[in-house]
C-alpha cells in the first residue's frame, strides 16, 4: 500500500489545528501553515526483502519450514476423520480420536 500524504494535519502559531485534504487546500490557508508536526510512518519492512526465518515458535529458534512443522503436534484426529470419510465410515466428529480409531478398526 502506497503512503498518501493526504488528509493530514496542519498547524499555524495561534491558530487552531486543522485538517486539510488536498496540497490546494493547505496553500489556500496561506503563508505560515506547515505540515511540519507531520511525520511519515516508516516502512521497516517491506515485502520484497522479508526474511520469514529465523524466527521464534514456542519458545525455540527455527531457521526453516521444516524445524516450524516439527514442533507441531501431529493431528491424529484429523487425520483419522479423513481416513474414515474415505471409507465412507460414518463417525461423529465430535468423538475423540481413540473413539474414531475403534470405529475404524471395526469396520
Amino acid at each position: 500500500m502506497a503512503y498518501e500524504k493526504f488528509p493530514m494535519w496542519t498547524h499555524k502559531q495561534g491558530e487552531q489545528s486543522r485538517i486539510v485534504h488536498t496540497q490546494e487546500e493547505l496553500d489556500a490557508l496561506g503563508a505560515g501553515w506547515s505540515d511540519a508536526n507531520h511525520v511519515p510512518p516508516k516502512v521497516y519492512v517491506d515485502s520484497d526483502s522479508f526474511i520469514e526465518y529465523p524466527k521464534m515458535v514456542k519458545g525455540v529458534i527455527v531457521n526453516s519450514a521444516e524445524e516450524e512443522a516439527a514442533l507441531a503436534p501431529a493431528d491424529d484426529r484429523a487425520m483419522l476423520i479423513h481416513i474414515a470419510a474415505e471409507k465412507g465410515i460414518q463417525i461423529d466428529k465430535r468423538w475423540s480420536a481413540e473413539k474414531i480409531r475403534a470405529a475404524l478398526e471395526a469396520a
